[in-house]
């Protein structure tokens, strides 16, 4: 998977406003204070970046510390790399298409493995870019399905979504 560089600059794209920034900044994380520029091609991954990410990577953050945690998170990660892999792969023999960027936003990375997270999100979004831009534009949307099954379970892991039981009947 190739990752874009961190210290790109994308100055043309849409500045779209990011969530939860105080939440990731308010996190003193070893290792230096890490920003990468994301590059985003799609509304569909801008949507994602800038709502989710930051308290996805909070939430990873505090997940991968618990006992077992970084191993459950370091899979989930993997298969999602690899549901990013899969899409670039598909995308390989399309050219990227000669449009701007949607929009960029820059990203603080807190650990290795939220840049592992930020690197398939930026992966799947150029390649969804290509199919839809391709003679596959009409079913570009249903190869997404793998990769957000993939993210969905990430985000449901680390942030502990309760699994909601019916309202009981009396």
């Amino acid at each position: 998977m190739n990752a874009p560089a961190c210290d790109q600059s994308f100055s043309t794209a849409q500045q779209l406003a990011v969530k939860n920034v105080d939440r990731i900044e308010a996190i003193n994380a070893p290792g230096g204070d890490k920003r990468c520029e994301a590059a985003l091609y799609t509304w569909e991954y801008s949507r994602v970046m800038r709502r989710d990410f930051n308290i996805t990577s909070v939430k990873l953050f505090f997940f991968c510390k618990k006992p077992g945690g970084l191993l459950v998170a370091r899979d989930l990660l993997r298969s999602l790399t690899e549901e990013a892999q899969v899409l670039e792969d598909m995308a390989l023999r399309y050219e990227m298409p000669d449009e701007p960027v949607y929009s960029s936003c820059v990203m603080r990375i807190l650990t290795d493995e939220t840049q592992q997270l930020f690197d398939a999100l930026v992966t799947a979004d150029r390649a969804f870019h290509k199919l839809k831009n391709s003679v596959m534009g009409e079913v570009a949307e249903d190869n997404l399905i793998p990769f957000m099954r993939a993210y969905n379970a990430l985000r449901q892991r680390v942030i502990g979504y309760a699994k909601r039981q019916p309202a009981e009947r009396e």
